[in-house]
């Protein structure tokens, strides 16, 4: 039987998808800028589609991206009409005054907003924003208080105005604009205030959404961000005796073999996040994380192990440790004068013990006692072992209120212990 030549089995053998061209991407890229224009997409929404369709290769790429959109769209509402669509009502006004006000989530945006805080403070999101037209004008007034303005990433800023005895900031990445998209355009007016714009990256899809999102686009990469809350933060793993919280921790020892132990975790995180929801309480714990790491760095500190809400540091000297607790605690003092609605508490519990040794006991024993001490913790609490505080004493650096006796969970004996003064207060 004579095979067939190759020629005619070439029906047969399924043809690789044809590649698309720049031409053709761009086709797409202006049907989502018509789509943003006439608010059927968001800013978050619009970034997300066109990193996907500059991502893309073949029809089939990009035949997802645009699968909800209708095929025309009717010519894109100029910026500064009158009005935006029937039933649709834009964001007008957002006010702070002696108080906090915000605007997150879908709104929409058409023309000009105004944001005004007055002894407060005003944020507007725009990352989730239906924002209709080529451009939107922002007049930010801040009195006695700030105006914070956040964007996603690749999105036009113009920043103008000025201040007086205060500041305006524009900080923005630095990555390249997106084909098309709007451009955001910020006057600001401060008097002993600020106004600051600022790009994050797109929020996370959200678990569940009233229109099935297209499954095939892909997603712009962005930082990712922990989880709100799991279902052990990493003081109970090491006050359970969990080995796998042990790290090596030479890096961290003084010379003599000592380290400091101190754990952190936020108290009530999950009142937190059902008062906000798993998005805005992620936020929250993401600033919380990053001003804890901003001291632990500065301190010259060890990050051994982050878990839900919660770290376990090391320092190879116990004042240098102390000084952290305290940067750390204030710092969530002056944000918590900042979001008075919803304040972050941290409970913080330290103890030095040895750190190197032929077997895993007496560290293992040092850092469950450290945990078991922040348990005992209030929120805005430092409570330290007596160990640390005598090591502390001779500097003179620190003030340590009254001692109290406390029965630790796998301890036969009481163990004194001793809240640092931090701030001010007896």
């Amino acid at each position: 039987m004579v095979a067939e030549p190759p020629e005619h089995q070439s029906d047969s053998v399924p043809r690789p998808p044809l590649r698309i061209s720049d031409a053709e991407r761009e086709r797409v890229v202006n049907r989502l800028k018509t789509g943003c224009e006439e608010g059927r997409l968001t800013l978050d929404e619009f970034s997300e589609r066109v990193a996907a369709t500059y991502a893309a290769r073949t029809e089939a790429d990009l035949s997802v991206v645009v699968a909800d959109l209708p095929a025309t769209t009717a010519a894109p509402v100029p910026a500064m009409t009158t009005a935006a669509p029937p039933g649709r009502r834009a964001t007008r006004w957002t006010v702070g005054i002696m108080s906090g006000a915000r605007q997150r989530g879908r709104y929409r945006l058409h023309g000009t907003t105004n944001a005004v805080a007055f002894w407060g403070g005003c944020e507007l999101d725009l990352r989730s924003a239906e924002v209709e037209g080529t451009e939107v004008e922002i007049n930010a007034v801040a009195v006695m208080g700030g105006v914070d303005i956040v964007v996603p990433e690749g999105i036009a800023v113009e920043l103008t105005g000025f201040a007086l005895f205060g500041g305006r900031n524009l900080r923005i990445k630095d990555v390249p604009v997106l084909p098309g998209s709007p451009v955001i355009r910020v006057r600001a007016f401060a008097l002993m205030g600020g106004v600051t714009v600022k790009s994050k990256p797109s929020h996370p899809a959200p678990p569940t959404s009233a229109v099935p999102a297209v499954p095939s686009v892909p997603a712009v990469p962005s930082v990712p961000v922990e989880a709100a809350r799991p279902s052990a933060s990493v003081v109970d793993t090491a006050a359970a005796g969990d080995d796998e919280a042990l790290k090596d921790l030479r890096s961290a020892a003084a010379p003599d073999g000592t380290v400091t132990i101190m754990f952190t975790d936020i108290e009530g995180f999950s009142g937190i996040t059902e008062r906000l929801g798993s998005r805005q309480a992620t936020e929250v714990l993401q600033e919380h994380n990053d001003l804890i790491r901003g001291e632990v760095a500065a301190s010259g500190g060890y990050e051994v192990k982050s878990q839900g809400d919660g770290f376990m540091l090391a320092f190879n000297g116990a004042t240098r440790a102390l000084r952290c607790a305290v940067g750390i605690q204030q710092g969530l003092a002056r944000y918590n004068g900042h979001h008075a609605n919803v304040p972050v508490r941290v409970r913080i519990g330290m103890h030095t013990g040895e750190a190197i040794r032929s077997a895993d006991d007496f560290l293992g024993g040092a850092v469950i006692l450290a945990a078991r001490i922040t348990r005992e913790a209030n929120g805005g609490e430092i409570l330290v072992s007596s160990v640390l505080k005598q090591l502390c004493d001779l500097s003179g650096e620190f003030d340590f209120g009254d001692g109290r006796e406390v029965a630790l969970k796998g301890l036969s004996d009481k163990r004194w212990v001793y809240p640092v003064v931090w701030d001010g207060r007896p």
